[in-house]
C-alpha cells in the first residue's frame, strides 16, 4: 500500500523548502559582504573614498539585521497615495492634499509618541517635534518654519505641523528629510513605508525614487488610479527611474477600484497586467485592486458608500497578507541587490579611473616623447664643441696676454747687460761681467715670468670656461624645465626631476676644484708647466756643450733646444676633439742648480767660454764683441721662455677643454638618467594599471555570478509552491 500524502504534508514541505531558501540567501549574503569589503580596501587607494565605501557596506550589513519590512508607495498625485499609506495604517496620518512640489521621500516608523524627524534643505540642523516644552512657532522648527514663510500661523499640533510640511507650496519645496513616527499596529509589527514624491512633480522626483528603491526599499507598491490605469507617464518614470531588477521588486495596485463596476474587474486587472507587461518588458507582473478609501473608512469608523466599498474592504486583509508575505521573501534579496548594486557602482567607477588613467598615461607617454632630447649624444657633443670654443677663446686672450712677455723680459735684460758690459773699464772687468753678471742678469727675473703666467692665464682661461659652463647649464637647464612641466611630474609628487640648478651647483664646486688644481700647478710652474722643463729651466740645458765663440755670430737655436710646438698639435689635441689631453704633462729633468754651481756648463759655461775667448785689449772692440755674443744668447734664451710660456697655455688650456667635456658628460648622464626614471615611472603605473585592469575583469565576473545567483535565489523565493501574489 502506497504512501499518501496530505495538503498538510505538501505545506510542510514548502514551508521547509523557504527556511532552505532564506538561510542559503543569508549565507550569500553573507558572502557578498565579505567579497565587497575586500574589493574596496584592495582598489580604493583614497582614505576619504575607502572610508566612505567602507561605510555604505557596513549600513547595508546593518540594513541585514533590521527585521523590518521597507515598503515604497509609488504613484502619480491622482493615484491615491496618501490614501493609501493611511488604509496601511488604519488611520487619518497623511494630509490628502500634498503638493507637487514636495521633494522628499517621506519615512514613516514606528515611535513611542507621534513625532516627526525633519531637516531642510541648505540647513544642516535636524529638527525634531514636538521639542520638550515648546510648541508651535516657539519651538525651534516653529521658528525655522516662520524663517521660510514670516506670515505663516503655525499650529501647535503635530498633525498641522506635518499638514504645513506637506501641503503649504511656501514650506514644501524646502523639505529635503521627513520622517514621521508613530506608534500605529502595523508599523510596530515591523512595516516601514516610504512615501515616495509624485512621478508626474517635478524634476529631480526620478533619482530620490531611485534612490529609495536602490538602497531602502525591499518591495515597493506602484499605485495606478483606475480611471487611468498604467499611464504613459507613469510607465515612462518607472523606465527611467528604476532597472529591471528593481522593476522586478514592483506589484502593481490599482486603486479606486470601488468605482469600477464588479463585472468588469477582472478584464481592467487583465488589460492593466498586459500593459505593464508590455510597457515595462516584465515577463511576470504582480496586479492587485485596492479601494483604500473603503478600507480607510471601516478601520476609523466612517460609514462605507455601498456594495462595492463592502466588498473591496472584505478582501484588502488577504491583499495585505499577500503583500506583506511578499515584502518578507524580498527582503533578503533586497539586501543583496543593494550590495550588488554597490558593487556595480565601485566597479564602474574603477572603469571610469582606468579609462582617465590610461589616457591620462598615454597624453605623458606622448608628452615625454615631444619634450625629450631626441639625440642626447649628439646634443651632448655639440655643446661640447660650442665649450671648447669658448675655452680656445680663452686661450687666445691668454696667448695676447703674455705674447709679448718673452719680447719686454729681452728688452728689459738687454738694457741691463748693455749697462754692465759698458762699465766693464779693464778686460779682466769684461770678462767678469760675461763670466758672472751676465748670467745672473738673465736669471734674476725668470723666476717671476711664471707668476705672471700664472695671473694671465688663469685670468683668460677661467672667464672662458665659466662662459662655456654657463652655456652648457642654459642648454641643459632649457631641456629640464620642459621635463619638469610634463604631466608625468605632476603626477607623482615624490618624484623629482633633476634640477638644472641644483646639478649646476655640484658642477661647479668641481669646476672650482678643478681651477684651483691648474692654479696650483701654474704656480709650480718653474717646476713643472712644460715639455721642455720649468719656465726658464732650460737656459742651462740650451748651452750644455756649445761650441765656444770664436767671434760675432749670427743669432740661431741652440741645436738641443726644444723647437716650437705649432698650437693644436699631435700630443695637444684641440679641446672639441675625443683624444686625451696628458695633464699634468710628464715631468721635466730635475731643477737646475744654482748660479754659479755649474761654471763650466749650461749659460755659465757657455758665459765663461765667451769670457775666455776675449783675446782683445781694445775695449771697444771687446764692448762690441761682448755686446754682440750676449745679445745673441739673450735672443736664445727668449726664443726658448717664448715657447716654454706657450706650451704652458698650450697644457692650462688642455685642462680646462677637459674640464668643460666632463661637465658636459655628467649633464648628460644626469639628463639620461632623469628620462630613464621617468620612463621606468610610467612603465611602473602602466603595470599598476594593467593589475588593477585585471582586478577588475575578475571582480565584475565575480559580481555578474553573484548577480546571477541573487537572481535565482529572488525567483525561487517570489514562486514558491507555484504560486505568486
Amino acid at each position: 500500500m502506497g504512501n499518501t500524502h496530505g495538503p498538510g504534508d505538501h505545506r510542510s514541505q514548502v514551508a521547509r523548502d523557504e527556511r532552505r531558501d532564506t538561510i542559503e540567501a543569508l549565507t550569500e549574503v553573507s558572502d557578498h559582504l565579505d567579497f565587497a569589503l575586500r574589493l574596496v580596501r584592495s582598489t580604493v587607494a583614497d582614505r576619504d573614498r575607502l572610508a566612505d565605501l567602507t561605510a555604505r557596506i557596513r549600513s547595508v550589513e546593518e540594513r541585514l539585521k533590521d527585521d523590518r519590512y521597507y515598503l515604497a508607495v509609488i504613484g502619480e498625485f491622482s493615484a491615491g497615495k496618501s490614501t493609501f499609506i493611511n488604509a496601511l495604517l488604519g488611520l487619518d496620518l497623511l494630509p490628502t492634499s500634498a503638493l507637487r512640489t514636495t521633494a522628499a521621500a517621506t519615512r514613516i516608523t514606528h515611535g513611542p509618541e507621534f513625532s516627526l524627524l525633519v531637516r531642510f534643505r541648505n540647513d544642516g540642523i535636524r529638527y525634531v517635534y514636538p521639542a520638550g516644552r515648546t510648541e508651535g512657532a516657539a519651538s525651534p522648527l516653529g521658528r525655522m518654519l516662520l524663517h521660510l514663510a514670516p506670515y505663516l500661523r503655525v499650529p501647535s499640533d503635530t498633525a498641522g505641523i506635518l499638514s504645513l510640511l506637506t501641503a503649504d507650496e511656501r514650506i514644501a519645496p524646502h523639505l529635503e528629510y521627513l520622517e514621521v513616527r508613530h506608534p500605529a499596529t502595523p508599523l510596530r509589527d515591523g512595516l516601514v513605508i516610504i512615501d515616495t514624491p509624485g512621478t508626474n512633480a517635478e524634476v529631480g522626483h526620478t533619482e530620490i525614487t531611485a534612490e529609495v528603491m536602490r538602497g531602502e526599499a525591499d518591495l515597493a507598491a506602484v499605485l495606478s488610479p483606475s480611471a487611468s490605469p498604467a499611464s504613459s507617464s507613469l510607465t515612462g518614470f518607472l523606465t527611467e527611474a528604476l532597472d529591471p531588477a528593481l522593476l522586478r521588486r514592483c506589484i502593481f495596485l490599482v486603486t479606486k477600484m470601488d468605482h469600477v463596476e464588479e463585472d468588469e474587474h477582472d478584464d481592467l486587472l487583465n488589460h492593466v497586467r498586459r500593459r505593464f507587461a508590455r510597457l515595462l518588458d516584465l515577463d511576470d507582473v504582480v496586479v492587485q485592486g485596492v479601494a483604500a478609501d473603503a478600507v480607510l473608512r471601516r478601520a476609523t469608523g466612517r460609514p462605507l458608500l455601498g456594495p462595492e466599498q463592502e466588498y473591496w474592504a472584505d478582501i484588502f486583509p488577504t491583499t495585505l497578507a499577500a503583500l506583506r508575505d511578499l515584502m518578507q521573501r524580498q527582503r533578503i534579496i533586497a539586501v543583496s541587490d543593494h550590495l550588488l548594486r554597490l558593487l556595480e557602482d565601485v566597479l564602474g567607477e574603477m572603469g571610469s579611473e582606468l579609462e582617465d588613467a590610461q589616457r591620462r598615461l598615454a597624453e605623458e607617454e606622448a608628452e615625454l616623447g615631444a619634450v625629450r632630447v631626441p639625440d642626447l649624444a649628439a646634443f651632448a657633443q655639440r655643446h661640447a664643441v660650442r665649450g671648447g670654443l669658448l675655452v680656445d677663446a680663452g686661450a687666445e686672450n691668454a696667448r695676447r696676454a703674455v705674447s709679448a712677455m718673452a719680447a719686454q723680459w729681452q728688452q728689459y735684460t738687454r738694457r741691463s747687460i748693455d749697462a754692465a758690459i759698458d762699465a766693464a773699464v779693464t778686460p779682466d772687468d769684461m770678462r767678469r761681467v760675461i763670466r758672472t753678471d751676465v748670467p745672473d742678469l738673465i736669471r734674476r727675473d725668470l723666476p717671476r715670468i711664471g707668476d705672471v703666467v700664472q695671473t694671465a692665464v688663469t685670468a683668460a682661461l677661467a672667464d672662458g670656461a665659466k662662459q662655456a659652463e654657463a652655456a652648457v647649464e642654459g642648454a641643459f637647464e632649457a631641456e629640464y624645465a620642459k621635463l619638469d612641466q610634463t604631466t608625468a611630474r605632476v603626477l607623482r609628487p615624490n618624484f623629482t626631476v633633476v634640477n638644472g640648478h641644483a646639478l649646476a651647483d655640484s658642477m661647479l664646486q668641481a669646476y672650482e676644484s678643478n681651477v684651483a688644481g691648474v692654479t696650483q700647478q701654474l704656480r709650480a710652474v718653474r717646476q713643472q708647466a712644460t715639455r721642455s722643463g720649468p719656465i726658464g729651466s732650460g737656459v742651462d740645458q740650451w748651452f750644455t756643450s756649445m761650441p765656444p765663440p770664436t767671434g760675432p755670430r749670427k743669432g740661431t737655436v741652440p741645436p738641443n733646444m726644444p723647437p716650437p710646438v705649432p698650437r693644436h698639435s699631435g700630443q695637444f689635441a684641440p679641446p672639441n676633439q675625443d683624444r686625451p689631453v696628458p695633464y699634468p704633462v710628464q715631468s721635466p729633468p730635475p731643477i737646475p742648480p744654482p748660479p754659479g754651481a755649474q761654471l763650466r756648463g749650461g749659460l755659465g759655461g757657455f758665459a765663461a767660454r765667451v769670457a775666455d775667448s776675449l783675446s782683445s785689449t781694445d775695449m771697444n772692440l771687446l764692448r762690441n764683441h761682448a755686446r754682440a755674443e750676449m745679445h745673441q744668447t739673450l735672443q736664445t734664451v727668449a726664443t726658448g721662455l717664448a715657447v716654454q710660456i706657450d706650451e704652458a697655455i698650450e697644457s692650462a688650456t688642455g685642462h680646462y677643454a677637459g674640464t668643460v667635456r666632463e661637465h658636459v658628460e655628467q649633464y648628460r648622464a644626469a639628463y639620461e638618467q632623469t628620462v630613464a626614471d621617468m620612463v621606468t615611472e610610467h612603465h611602473r603605473r602602466e603595470a599598476i594599471l594593467a593589475a588593477r585592469r585585471t582586478l577588475l575583469q575578475d571582480a565584475s565576473r565575480q559580481t555578474e555570478r553573484r548577480r546571477a545567483t541573487v537572481n535565482s535565489q529572488r525567483e525561487r523565493l517570489s514562486t514558491r509552491g507555484g504560486t505568486r501574489i
